[in-house]
């Protein structure tokens, strides 16, 4: 029989999940990789906010299921296997046969490490200039080169220039020192994903230019290598558009381009609507891969380079791995090119999965290697039996029975909710829906009194073009479990539901997402799951921009706001930063300054005085992408006005927290300053938050 709960006001509960512990689970894996040329070797990258945040990586065996061939391959501290190119980074490093080129965070060089070496010390390589950042390496077979993303910044930041480009890699007998990069190709804005046929010199890649972000319009290329007389291409032949040429009239966001062992390219393609797979013909004519379109999403926005959810088999002619989403459920499964039919692979309750790469046992057989978790379990690196059709883990964070946390983990619920569509405060107003998590209060020692109704959090999440997950997050968690109710939004722009959805925010960044948001608290409490005096709003990046929104366009709906490095003035943004982002804007609010009544009307910071809840304001004081004076500029409007507000700065810190002492004091912060104005007293002992304008 379990033991009685304990009565206590929501938001009281005493939880086992310390903010600390939030901080220790903030170490997650990412990037996993499979050398082709040793496919039992698996790699991957570590975080450790223990370490400021630094990302190891690591490689083991792909059925080492008890570390015993584990290595730690940048074990030293000054390795930090991250590059700044678009500022959010991703692809820093690729392997070949044992060979690893790495980008290093401290100088964004390129690093090369032989990990058949016994000293396996990095030797640096490329034109060694602290202005050149790299990223989406390939290395070619041959080992003699490897081909990548390189931007820029020598002349400029704002227009730094893309190049794909070729590096030598060093042969015996070379020479230590920098070598002199080849460019391939530098006729976009932007560039990725650079990929080799294993039949021939055929070399693919995407790229796009402003004002489109990749998930907007891009375009496939082809092209073959002409190399010199040492192996090393020194440019490109018979270069081609395949598909999403500019002047074709069909716009469509395309990524991921794959070669199978036979040399077709496959690729994901939004020109239906939906991120579906396709792949190239022998006469250069696109097939799509299913038998028809589908109105699942096979792919997500590609904010940072090497995204992988899709993966042609070796050995298995025509048969893809992918995982495909409708909204908050996603799936696994084996697509025949030939038939077009998917086999739908079951999966341990798992709700998101990416980093798809094919390796084999050492036995021979084949092996998915991937990045996913569900409700119950973090993401984390599996491997995938596909014969078998069995998934065990390589690194863990399940939550079991036996696990201290087990009770105080609430599980989410998808919920539909009735919005609105612009435009707004006219009779042409259209219905709508949209869609959100809500996870309610979970402590197995504890109950809200009877008459009493939880707070709720909503949270805005970031991009705007990105979307809520249902993977365990102890953030969130953390709140669930002192006794707040969650509610995850995913806002009309969101991605999961197609490109439709997705254009929903174009051009109302600040307008749709508001609404949704908003519509989301007041459906919950209308439904009576939460007390609709005390609605709260949290977010960070883009969705801080949106909570921030929320509290001066819709001041009768929230209670509180936390913004952590949110965006207070949207016309700063489109100033100031940084070129990935440069052109975003036009497309979220308008062209940039010919809108700029736009972008001021829209911008929090120009409508303070409509706001009337106080808010919490956390910032890196090294964020390229939110410059801190935004936080700054509103902080002070607020102090001016009188109303209660906190602001919290982090040296070292950039766009989001990675040291584990800044990711504590930051959610500690956030729980005393919304406890004082919701009024509740946390169980924790926490450090006073300096409150401005508090009376108390």
């Amino acid at each position: 029989m379990a033991p009685a709960k304990t009565t206590a006001p929501f938001g009281s509960w005493k939880s086992p999940l310390t903010a600390s512990g939030v901080a220790s689970a903030s170490s997650s894996v990412s990037m996993a990789r499979i050398d082709a040329a040793n496919p039992s070797w698996v790699y991957w990258l570590e975080s450790r906010p223990q370490e400021g945040g630094r990302l190891v990586l690591l490689s083991k065996q792909v059925d080492d299921y008890s570390d015993s061939t584990l290595r730690e391959l940048t074990a030293d501290a000054r390795w930090n296997v991250r590059t700044a190119v678009h500022e959010y980074g991703g692809g820093a490093y690729a392997v070949y046969d044992g060979l690893v080129v790495f980008a290093n965070w401290a100088d964004q060089g390129v690093y090369l490490l032989d990990t058949s070496e016994e000293s396996q010390t990095p030797q640096r390589i490329a034109e060694q200039n602290d202005k050149l950042r790299y990223a989406s390496f390939a290395v070619h077979p041959s080992k003699k080169f490897i081909v990548c993303v390189r931007e820029d910044h020598r002349e400029s930041d704002i227009e730094a220039l893309a190049s794909l480009v070729a590096i030598p890699l060093p042969q015996p007998g070379d020479s230590e020192g920098p070598t002199k990069d080849i460019v391939l190709f530098d006729s976009s804005d932007f560039i990725s994903s650079p990929a080799f046929s294993p039949v021939n010199n055929e070399l693919a890649f995407y790229a796009w230019n402003h004002p489109d972000m990749n998930w907007d319009a891009t375009t496939l290329y082809c092209s073959s290598m002409k190399m010199n007389g040492g192996g090393v291409p020194e440019s490109l032949e018979h270069l081609r558009a395949v598909a999403g040429a500019p002047d074709s009239g069909k716009r469509e966001s395309i990524y991921q381009p794959r070669f199978d062992e036979d040399g077709v390219l496959h690729f994901i393609s939004d020109r239906s609507g939906f991120w579906n797979p396709y792949y190239l013909g022998a006469e250069g004519e696109i097939h799509l891969s299913l038998g028809s379109p589908v109105d699942v999403e096979f792919a997500g926005p590609e904010w940072a380079f090497g995204e992988s959810t899709m993966q042609p088999v070796p050995g298995s002619k025509f048969s893809i791995v992918v995982t495909y989403a409708q909204g908050g459920e996603h799936k696994l499964g084996i697509l025949n090119v030939a038939t077009h039919a998917i086999e739908d692979l079951p999966v341990p309750g798992w709700t998101q999965m990416g980093s798809f790469q094919l390796g084999k046992s050492r036995s021979g057989e084949p092996v998915l290697v991937l990045i996913s978790g569900g409700p119950s379990e973090r993401m984390s690196l599996f491997t995938y039996y596909i014969n078998s059709i069995s998934a065990q883990r390589l690194c863990s964070q399940q939550v079991s029975a036996q696990d201290p946390l087990a009770g105080y983990i609430s599980m989410p619920q998808e919920i539909a909710f009735p919005t609105k569509l612009p435009p707004f405060g006219t009779s042409e107003i259209c219905n709508a829906t949209a869609y959100a998590f809500y996870y309610p209060p979970t402590n197995k020692d504890f109950e809200g009194p009877a008459d009493e109704l939880p707070p709720l959090l909503v949270l805005s999440h970031g991009g705007p073009t990105a979307a809520a997950s249902s993977v365990l997050q102890n953030k969130i968690q953390y709140w669930t479990s002192r006794g707040i109710a969650v509610a995850d939004v995913n806002y009309g722009g969101s991605t999961g539901y197609g490109r439709e959805y997705r254009e929903r925010l174009y051009p109302h960044f600040g307008e749709v997402d508001v609404q949704d948001c908003c519509a989301a608290a007041l459906y919950l409490a209308e439904s009576g799951k939460v007390d609709r005096k005390r609605l709260s709003i949290m977010g960070g990046s883009a969705g801080g921009f949106t909570t921030l929104a929320c509290l001066a366009f819709r001041p009768e709906v929230f209670a509180v706001g936390a913004s952590l490095y949110g965006i207070s003035d949207l016309e700063v943004l489109a100033k100031e930063t940084h070129k990935f982002e440069a052109k975003y804007p036009e497309h979220l609010v308008g062209p940039y300054p010919e809108a700029r009544n736009e972008y001021k009307r829209r911008s929090p910071l120009h409508s303070v005085d409509k706001l009337a809840c106080p808010a919490i304001f956390l910032q890196g004081l090294e964020d390229k992408i939110v410059p801190p004076n935004q936080a700054t500029l509103m902080v002070d409007a607020l102090k001016r006005k009188g109303i209660r507000v906190a602001h919290i700065e982090f040296e070292g810190e950039q766009h989001g927290f990675r040291k584990s002492e800044n990711i504590v004091r930051a959610l500690e912060a956030q729980l005393y300053f919304f406890g004082k104005i919701l009024g509740f007293q946390p169980a924790d002992h926490i450090d006073p938050v300096p409150i401005f304008n508090d009376q108390d």
